[in-house]
């Protein structure tokens, strides 16, 4: 087997988020859509909230990664 299966879990757990752009700009494309005069307000927002999904993200494989590395699933 070329990858371990912890592995394998953790990158699983870090990518199947919703840390991306195509994300962030359904989200922005909606709020914009209902609040037009604060497009530009929620634009500049995306960008934090993409970092702050990005670390949801790591923050879920790493848990992820504890629990397979003690033997729980």
């Amino acid at each position: 087997m070329l990858l371990d299966p912890k592995t394998i879990a953790v990158i699983s757990f870090a990518l199947c988020g919703f840390a991306n752009f195509g994300s962030i700009a359904v989200v922005v494309g909606a709020f914009s859509a209902v609040v037009p005069e604060r497009a530009s307000e929620i634009a500049q927002l995306g960008f934090r909230a993409l970092l702050a999904a990005t670390l949801s993200n790591l923050m879920s494989a790493t848990i992820a990664g504890l629990f397979i590395g003690l033997g729980g699933i």
